[in-house]
C-alpha cells in the first residue's frame, strides 16, 4: 500500500512539470553541416560563416547588467556526431590576455581568461552541463556544478591580433537530450577577462534571483538527430611498490602489488546512465588530512575516490549517504584485541575490506523525474592471530557486505522538487544491518520568491546482540524552514529535530543527535557596486535549543557575519557568535543524562583575501573565543591564526603555503572514566589542558603543458595536549576534586607527501606516476620545540608508496562509428 502511494504521488507530481516557456528569452540557432570543422582554434572554414552570431553579452560581475567592455561572438554548428562552438573573444589589449596554466578542472583563482558553454539539453531549467576552456587551453567541465565529473570533448585555442579564439567539439555522447525531431535546449555562453575581473554572459543573469539555469537562453535548429549509443570503457593497470620502515625494530619491508580493472559507462537511454567500477583501484587518491580528535564526535573526512564523487548529486538528497562508509574500517576491527589470550598476538588486521565492485544508475527524464540506484559490494575481512608456538587462526572482522541507495526526485513548477531516498546495508552473518528512508523537498512559488525547504528521515538498525543489549534501534529526524529565496533581503525561520537514537552511520554521517533546534535568520546582500564596495553580504541568526530526551534547555546562540569585496578586489569580512546564558553539554561526558555546564562565551573572527590577479596574493584571518567563567573556567580562551600566501612565479609554476595555528588555553574537556571507590558507576574525569594545533601545508604545481603537470602537496599536522589539572564531573555539571592522576598528555604528528606526475595523453586517458609518503607519530610527552619535534617524528617509522597507473578511454563510437553515429531521423 505504501509503495502504491509513492507511485501515485510521484506520478501526480510528474504531471505538474512545467512545459517549455520560450517567451522573452534570447535565442540562437545551430546550423547543420555534413563535414565537421577541424578543431584547431582557427575559424577559417566557410561553414562557420553560415551560422548566426550570438553577441550582445551583458556583464555579470562586478557590474551586473551593463554593456561589456569587449566584444564577443559565438557561432554554433552541428553534425550527426556532435555540436561545435566557435567563439571569438575580441580584446583591445591582446598582450594583456592572461593565460596561466593549471591542472584540468582547476578553475579556482587561476589567472587566465575563460570561455564557457552552459547546456541544459533536457531543458529541466534546474541543472546543466558546463564546458569551459581557458586562453591557455585548460579544460574545465561540470555536471550541475560537480567539477569531479569528467567529460570527453575537444577544444583548441589561439591568440591572434584581435583577441583569442576558442573552438570546441562536444560529442552527443557527453550530453543528455530527449528523442525529438526538433530539439530545444537551454544554453548560455560566458566569458571572463581576468585582468579586470569581469565576467560576461550572453543571456543576462540577475544574481538577486538565484538559479542561473532558469535565466538561460534557448538553442534551436538541431533537428532530426537521434541520440547515439553511449558506451565507453576505461580499463586501467596499476603497479605499486610499498616501502615500510618500523623505527622501533629498524625493520624495512618492500611489498609489490599489481592491480587491473575497468570503469564502464553505458547510456541505458537518452536519460539514464549506468556506471560500473570493476575491481576499482584508488591507491593514487590524495591522502586524508588526519587530525587528533578528543571530541565525542567522529571526524568527517572528505571523499576523494573519483567513482564516489562523480555524478552523485541525486544520492546526496536528505544527507543520508556518506560514501566513505564503503570500504571503511571493519565493524569488528577493534574487537580482535579482545579475542587474544596471553600467548597470542596479531600478525595481520586489515584496516579496509576489499571493494569488489560498485555501480550506479542515474539520470533525469525530460519531465524532470530523477532516478538513482547505487550498489557496492565488499568482501569479508579477516584478522590473523598467531600464538607463541607458531599456530595461526583467523578472526572475521567484517562480513560480506552489500550497500544500496535508491532515489526518486521529481522536479515541478520550475523551482520545486520532492525526493524519496532509501539506503540500506546488509551484512551477511551476525552483524548489524540498517535501513534508512528519507525525503527532501523544496516548494517555491513560480517566481522563486518564497517557499518551504526541508527534509526528514527514519532510521532502523537491526543490531548484533553480541554487542548490544537489544536487537533493534530506530530514530527519526525532520527539518523544515520557510524562506525568502530571492532579492537583496532574505530570511528564514524553521526547526530541526533529531531523536535520541537516530543513527544513519552505517551508510551516512551524523555526529550529534538528540536535540530540538528552533532557528531564524535575516540576510541583506548588495550585488552591484556601491561606494567603495563591489558587492556586500550580511547575515544575523538566532537559535534556541533543547535536548530531545529528556526535554531540557541546553543553549541559545546568536551569530552574525558581514563581508564585502572592495573595488581594488580586496575582500574582507568578520563574523561573531555568542552564547549569552551558557550551555549544558550532554555529549562531552560520554554518559547518558550527565551534562557539563559551560559558561557564557563569545567568539569573533576577522579575515581577508587579497587580489588574486597579483603575482603574490595573501589570505588570512584571526579569531578569538573567550569563556566568561570562574573557577576551572578562569582564563579559558581560544586563539586562532591563519595565513595563506600564494606565489605565481610564471604561467607554469605556482606555490601556496598555508599555516593554521590554534591555541586553547585552560581548555576543559573529557579525559576518561575511572572506577569509583564505592563500587558504583565510574567517575567521569575532566581536565584543564593546554592544546596547540599547528597545520602547515605546501602546495606547488608545475605545468609543462595544458596536459602534463607535476603537483606536490606536503602537509604536517602537529598537536600538543598538556594537562595542568584533573577534575571530577559533579552531578550539577561543575568541576570537583579528584584523586585520579593518570597521564593523558599527547604529542601527535601526521605527515604526508603526495607527489603526482599526470599526463593526459588522449581525451579521457591518463598516465599517473605517484609518490606518497606517510608518517604517523603518537607520544605522551609534549615536545614544544617545533624543529626538534619535526626531526624526531621520522624516528618512529614511515611508509612510502610508489605507483604508476595508466587509464585508457575506449569509446564505442570510435570502433563502430558508422553504426553508432547520431542519425538524422527521416
Amino acid at each position: 500500500m505504501r509503495t502504491l502511494f509513492f507511485i501515485l504521488f510521484f506520478s501526480y507530481l510528474n504531471t505538474l512539470y512545467s512545459q517549455i516557456d520560450t517567451s522573452g528569452r534570447k535565442c540562437i540557432r545551430a546550423v547543420y553541416v555534413e563535414n565537421k570543422p577541424k578543431i584547431d582554434g582557427v575559424l577559417d572554414e566557410g561553414v562557420w560563416q553560415k551560422a548566426p552570431v550570438a553577441s550582445n553579452f551583458t556583464e555579470l560581475s562586478p557590474n551586473p547588467g551593463i554593456k561589456p567592455s569587449q566584444r564577443t561572438e559565438v557561432r554554433l554548428l552541428y553534425t550527426t556526431e556532435g555540436i561545435f562552438i566557435g567563439a571569438k573573444m575580441y580584446d583591445t589589449a591582446v598582450d594583456s590576455i592572461l593565460k596561466q596554466l593549471s591542472v584540468r578542472d582547476a578553475d579556482w583563482n587561476v589567472n587566465a581568461d575563460n570561455f564557457a558553454i552552459y547546456i541544459d539539453g533536457m531543458y529541466t531549467q534546474q541543472s546543466d552541463f558546463t564546458f569551459q576552456v581557458s586562453a591557455a587551453g585548460v579544460q574545465v567541465d561540470m555536471n550541475d556544478g560537480d567539477a569531479v565529473w569528467d567529460a570527453v570533448w575537444k577544444s583548441s585555442v589561439k591568440i591572434d591580433n584581435e583577441g583569442w579564439v576558442a573552438e570546441i567539439e562536444i560529442p552527443y555522447s557527453q550530453l543528455r537530450f530527449p528523442k525529438s525531431d526538433q530539439q530545444i535546449w537551454g544554453i548560455n555562453f560566458g566569458r571572463s577577462i581576468r585582468r579586470t575581473r569581469q565576467e560576461f554572459l550572453w543571456s543576462p543573469i540577475d544574481p538577486a534571483k538565484g538559479n542561473e539555469v532558469q535565466q538561460q537562453g534557448l538553442l534551436t535548429g538541431i533537428e532530426r538527430i537521434k541520440p547515439p549509443v553511449r558506451l565507453s570503457f576505461t580499463p586501467y593497470v596499476a603497479g605499486y611498490l610499498n616501502h615500510t620502515y618500523d623505527g622501533s625494530t629498524k625493520e624495512t619491508v618492500f611489498t609489490p602489488l599489481f592491480s587491473a580493472g575497468a570503469d564502464m559507462k553505458y547510456g541505458i537511454n537518452e536519460s539514464f546512465t549506468l556506471d560500473v567500477a570493476l575491481i576499482p583501484d584508488f591507491g593514487d587518491v590524495q591522502s586524508d588530512n588526519l587530525v587528533f580528535n578528543i571530541s565525542p564526535f567522529e571526524i568527517y573526512y572528505e571523499e576523494r575516490r573519483p567513482f564516489f564523487t562523480e555524478g552523485v548529486d541525486l544520492f546526496n538528497r536528505a544527507d543520508l549517504f556518506y560514501s566513505r562508509r564503503i570500504g571503511s574500517n571493519p565493524e569488528y576491527y577493534s574487537s580482535v584485541f579482545q579475542q587474544l589470550d596471553s600467548s597470542e598476538y596479531i600478525t595481520k588486521n586489515p584496516v579496509k575490506p576489499y571493494l569488489i565492485n560498485a555501480l550506479k544508475i542515474s539520470g533525469r527524464t525530460k519531465k524532470g523525474l530523477g532516478f538513482g540506484l547505487f550498489n557496492a559490494l565488499t568482501a569479508p575481512s579477516f584478522a590473523t592471530i598467531e600464538n607463541d608456538s607458531g599456530a595461526t587462526r583467523n578472526f572475521e572482522t567484517e562480513s560480506f557486505s552489500n550497500y544500496n541507495v535508491f532515489v526518486l526526485d521529481q522536479q515541478f513548477w520550475k523551482h520545486s522538487y520532492v525526493s524519496l531516498i532509501n539506503t540500506s546495508v546488509i551484512r551477511f552473518g551476525s552483524y548489524t544491518d540498517a535501513i534508512v528512508t528519507g525525503t527532501e523537498f523544496k516548494i517555491a512559488d513560480k517566481n522563486n520568491n518564497y517557499g518551504v525547504v526541508g527534509s526528514a528521515a527514519i532510521s532502523n538498525r537491526f543490531l548484533d546482540t553480541s554487542l548490544y543489549e537489544k536487537n533493534h534501534d530506530n530514530g527519526y529526524r525532520y527539518e523544515f524552514e520557510f524562506q525568502k529565496f530571492s532579492g537583496n533581503f532574505l530570511f528564514g525561520i524553521g526547526q530541526n529535530t533529531m531523536s535520541k537514537y537516530y543513527n544513519i552511520n552505517d551508510l551516512g554521517y551524523v555526529v550529534r543527535t538528540n536535540f530540538i533546534n528552533s532557528k531564524a535568520w535575516v540576510s541583506y546582500n548588495i550585488y552591484k557596486p556601491t561606494g567603495l564596495m563591489l558587492r556586500m553580504w550580511s547575515k544575523l541568526d538566532f537559535s534556541y535549543e533543547r535536548l530531545y530526551n529528556p526535554s531540557v534547555f541546553t543553549r541559545i546562540q546568536i551569530g552574525g557575519r558581514w563581508g564585502c569585496t572592495l573595488k581594488n578586489f580586496l575582500t574582507i569580512g568578520a563574523d561573531f557568535k555568542i552564547e549569552p546564558i551558557g550551555f549544558n553539554d550532554y555529549f562531552e561526558s560520554r554518559t547518558d543524562n550527565r551534562f557539563w555546564a559551560k559558561p557564557t562565551w563569545t567568539r569573533i573572527n576577522f579575515w581577508f583575501s587579497s587580489d588574486y590577479r597579483k603575482a603574490f596574493a595573501l589570505d588570512g584571518g584571526i579569531n578569538y573565543r573567550r569563556f566568561w567563567g570562574e573557577g576551572a573556567w578562569k582564563g579559558s580562551d581560544v586563539i586562532g591564526l591563519n595565513l595563506q600566501p600564494l606565489v605565481r612565479f610564471n604561467d607554469n609554476f605556482n606555490m601556496t603555503i598555508e599555516v593554521d595555528l590554534t591555541i586553547r588555553r585552560n581548555s576543559l574537556g573529557f579525559v576518561t572514566k575511572s572506577p569509583n571507590q564505592n563500587g558504583l558507576e565510574d567517575d567521569i574525569i575532566f581536565g584543564s589542558r593546554y592544546r596547540q594545533d599547528l597545520e602547515t601545508m605546501i602546495m606547488a604545481n608545475y605545468l609543462f603543458t595544458n596536459k602534463i603537470s607535476l603537483s606536490l602537496r606536503l602537509r604536517h599536522y602537529w598537536a600538543i595536549v598538556d594537562y595542568n589539572q584533573l577534575y571530577l564531573l559533579n552531578d550539577d555539571g561543575t568541576m570537583g576534586d579528584t584523586n585520579y592522576n593518570g597521564n593523558h598528555n599527547t604529542n601527535y604528528n601526521a605527515f604526508n607527501i603526495d607527489l603526482i606526475f599526470r599526463w593526459r595523453f588522449a581525451p579521457g586517458s591518463e598516465l599517473n606516476i605517484v609518490w606518497k609518503n606517510a608518517v604517523l607519530d603518537y607520544g605522551v610527552n609534549p615536545n614544544y620545540n617545533y624543529f626538534n619535534n619535526f626531526g624526531s617524528m621520522f624516528d618512529t617509522g614511515q611508509n612510502n608508496q610508489f605507483s604508476i597507473k595508466a587509464l585508457y578511454y575506449l569509446d564505442f563510437f570510435k570502433f563502430f562509428k558508422k553504426r553508432n553515429r547520431g542519425k538524422r531521423i527521416d
